[in-house]
């Protein structure tokens, strides 16, 4: 015998009164700060994503007209274009705007992207509106800095301030203000980098101008000095605020050498033997403090505050468009008194490996 199965569904409906969507245009102002490396460089960075100029579905044309405009036409320094909505076709606007690198002040015009998804009943606008649409909703802005753009800054901070006024199309008047402040910090860490200005597309090579006095009662003795200029390069436009640097020569036997001394050794001969080898000592300019300061072979010196802006130097780099900010460490090869009977003849020479390492830190004063 089969029992009957009954189900009971409780069913029930409200009904919600609708209201009309309202939001006023309000002033907006936008800070997008953003750090990059040359080597990836975004797809696009998006400073105004849909953001509404106002709406009111009681009455759509009233701010579903609504249009940004710039503040001057030819002056890209907030931003070049037309300054009161016109008629257009749809399409994406291209701003030119001006970008200035904190430090070295050069400046670069770059190209936001910008359009306009119009409001209700809306068909006027400045080139990136619409035409007569029946988008629902407010109007709404889409600003940004295509990729193309931003991989045009070299490394270093840069910074903008795009203005823009929102109108109203009828009465046609400026009702609000939007602002973006726009900082974009870019690296290139792969350009690092020890500069030689004497010596820009090979490495360095120096004498140690080793000098005596042939006919005279002095000519027992041999000395010299000799300076090479070097800037160093972090990558970040010498955001680094440490740095630390290793100097060393080739390693051969050096026996009886003074200590932290490096040496030059005779062309072919024995380098074990102290007659076929010159010591030199090394110094460099420390970039924090001026002041020269002894680099023993092998022995790592570590230097902060390296980004203090007020002590590094502008250069144009190798491989690296515009100009940079390097670190300032020139270096000082002296070379003691030697008696000249102790050495044999012949061409001495040897290598000097320079390893620099700069931070990841860049607490820019």
């Amino acid at each position: 015998m089969k029992l009957p199965f009954y189900l009971a569904l409780i069913l029930g409906a409200s009904v919600v009164p609708g209201y009309a969507a309202y939001e006023a245009p309000v002033d907006r102002n936008t800070t997008l700060t953003v750090k990059y490396d040359r080597q990836g460089v975004p797809t696009s960075l998006k400073i105004w994503d849909g953001l509404s100029g106002g709406n009111d579905d009681s009455d759509p044309g009233k701010w579903g007209r609504n249009s940004l405009t710039c503040l001057s036409s030819s002056d890209n320094t907030n931003g070049a274009c037309p300054t009161a909505p016109v008629w257009a076709i749809v399409g994406t606007a291209s701003i030119p705007i001006k970008f200035t690198e904190k430090d070295t002040r050069v400046e670069k015009i770059i190209n936001l992207s910008a359009y306009r998804i119009p409001g209700p009943g809306a068909g006027i606008y400045y080139p990136w509106s619409g035409v007569f649409t029946t988008y629902p909703g407010a109007a709404r802005f889409y600003y940004s800095i295509p990729q193309s753009e931003l991989a045009k800054l070299t490394a270093g901070t840069w910074r903008a301030t795009l203005k823009q006024n929102l109108w109203q199309w009828s009465p046609q008047q400026v009702i609000k203000k939007w602002n973006a402040d726009i900082i974009l910090t870019v690296t290139d860490l792969n350009n690092q980098q020890i500069y030689f200005p004497a010596f820009p597309f090979a490495a360095p090579r120096i004498d140690l101008n080793l000098n005596n006095r042939p006919g005279t009662v002095n000519n027992i003795a041999a000395s010299g000095s000799t300076t090479l200029d070097m800037c160093l390069y972090d990558g970040s436009n010498s955001s680094s605020n440490r740095i630390d640097m290793i100097f060393k020569d080739e390693g051969a036997s050096a026996p009886g050498r003074p200590a932290g001394a490096f040496s030059v050794y005779r062309t072919g001969s024995d380098k074990t033997q102290p007659a076929n080898r010159i010591d030199y000592m090394l110094n460099v300019i420390n970039p924090t403090t001026g002041a020269s300061e002894w680099a023993k072979n092998g022995t790592e010196l570590n230097w902060s505050n390296t980004n203090q802006r007020n002590r590094l130097r502008q250069v144009v780099l190798p491989g690296v468009p515009g100009v940079s900010l390097c670190v300032p460490a020139p270096l000082t090869l002296n070379t003691p008194s030697f008696n000249l009977v102790d050495k044999a003849a012949g061409h001495y020479t040897g290598k000097l490996t320079i390893i620099y390492t700069p931070s990841t830190q860049s607490n820019v004063p």
